[in-house]
């Protein structure tokens, strides 16, 4: 699997990423949960962002995108999967 934080500066976000991707002894299952669970937070503190101007959005788009791509990529749901069926997507 590609490392996920070498395309653009190795962040906190990128090398979590990366530490769940390579953990020896996780199953795809729970890969695919603890990326989800980063998933869950980054997506609060985007929509925090744009809700308050005292927090920034920089990056937090382009880690929902490397997130959403990790779990796709194990088998998981995208991010617009599932807000697709939410109803807040209402």
């Amino acid at each position: 699997m590609p490392d996920l934080g070498s395309a653009a500066a190795v962040t906190p976000i990128a090398d979590r990423i990366n530490e769940i991707l390579a953990a020896p002894g996780l199953a795809r299952e729970e890969r695919i949960k603890g990326l989800t669970l980063l998933r869950d937070d980054a997506r609060a503190e985007q929509r925090a962002a744009s809700e308050s101007g005292m927090i920034d959005d920089d990056g937090l788009t382009d880690v929902l995108t490397r997130l959403d791509l990790a779990i796709s990529r194990l088998g998981g749901e995208a991010l617009a999967d599932e807000e697709g069926r939410s109803p807040a997507s209402l």
